[in-house]
């Protein structure tokens, strides 16, 4: 049975179709046809995991920066409002 194999060579993918024969009593792969390069243009669906990670990136960080906020308000409530150096 044959699959199709992708090969990186020095960085570029080629595709090959292959098939595994037993040869002396181990398996050997052959190269039955060279099917190509494989295009270096991205996909549309490639893309969009990427904005997945920014989203989930700056959701992340919007979270952060609100509960620092959060924790900022929440002591200067607990000193009333006025630094080490107003309230002395």
């Amino acid at each position: 049975m044959a699959f199709i194999r992708t090969k990186r060579v020095k960085g570029i993918l080629y595709r090959y179709r292959v098939e595994s024969r037993r040869v002396g009593g181990k398996v050997q792969q052959h190269v039955l046809e060279y099917l190509g390069r494989v295009s270096a243009k991205p996909s549309k669906n490639a893309q969009k995991p990427k904005a997945k990670k920014a989203a989930k990136a700056a959701r992340k960080t919007a979270k952060k920066t609100a509960k620092r906020a959060a924790s900022r308000a929440k002591t200067k409530a607990r000193k009333g409002g006025l630094s080490k150096k107003k309230r002395k």
